[in-house]
């Protein structure tokens, strides 16, 4: 599996949940405070530090970002 994706399986299923994690940020369905629940993970503190290893950023920095009003909206 590490040679094939480049990753141990633990990272890649995180990479997994942190994406399904953006994708309910970004459709505003979820509450931050539920992400961690929905998306597969144990507790807050191990959600945040996998989101800030894939993403770069906390969830709370990217919904800023993604919500800022210089960015482009999608339709």
């Amino acid at each position: 599996m590490n040679n094939y994706f480049g990753c141990n399986f633990k990272r890649l299923i995180n990479s997994y949940r942190v994406a399904r994690a953006k994708e309910l940020l970004d459709g505003k369905d979820c509450p931050v405070s539920e992400l961690f629940s929905r998306c597969g993970f144990a507790s807050k503190s191990v959600f945040y530090v996998a989101f800030r290893k894939v993403v770069g950023m906390t969830p709370l920095q990217y919904i800023s970002q993604s919500r800022s009003p210089f960015m482009i909206q999608r339709n």
